[in-house]
């Protein structure tokens, strides 16, 4: 290849569109528009432990996100711009550039706390009280293992007290890995 065909092959290259990507800022304002969320948002952000519908995994669905149009653009009013940057300011992980529903705008710092790790595509495809679900079920799963009694030459009586523990915890450590076999089948983790 000579020179000319090197230029002319990386001005090409150069030319590639580039695709748009809409900002965090026109992510957030955009479910701010869409949400009507007002500055009260701003206190429920405070415990975002309320916005779990489900407490307790064996009982979760497995949700998946539902479509979200974000807009390139911003076009917001004063009110909505402010609420937007405190949102923003006040969320401040990673998380919440996945965010779909303000929900998950909530739940985005608990997850992040609890896992900072996630990938895009699990991000993407999973609601965040599913992945929050998911990823506690499996913190939840280590401990109860932890605490299971084993070895032999242990007392009579504390073999039965171990016995009559020991059957909720092998029900709990099942159930947490029924959701969590459902989860990952559902496809993405």
């Amino acid at each position: 290849m000579n020179l000319l065909q090197q230029i002319k092959s990386d001005r090409a290259q150069k030319k590639k569109k580039e695709f748009l990507r809409p900002t965090l800022f026109n992510r957030v304002s955009g479910l701010v528009k869409e949400y009507g969320l007002e500055e009260s948002f701003l206190e429920k952000l405070e415990s975002p432990e309320d916005f779990l519908i489900e407490e307790k995994a064996e009982f979760a669905r497995v949700r998946r996100k539902q479509p979200f149009r974000i807009p390139l653009f911003s076009l917001i009013e004063k009110n909505e711009y402010v609420v937007t940057l405190a949102i923003i300011d006040k969320i401040n992980n990673p998380y919440l550039e996945f965010a779909q529903t303000p929900e998950e705008i909530a739940l985005s710092k608990l997850l992040f706390d609890l896992n900072p790790a996630l990938g895009a595509e699990k991000l993407e495809s999973y609601h965040f009280e599913t992945l929050l679900l998911y990823e506690q079920a499996k913190i939840d799963i280590k401990e109860l293992t932890h605490r299971k009694p084993m070895g032999p030459g242990r007392e009579k009586s504390s073999l039965e007290n171990e016995r009559l523990l020991q059957d909720p915890l092998e029900k709990r450590i099942e159930q947490l890995q029924n959701f969590i076999t459902k989860v990952e089948g559902s496809q993405v983790i």
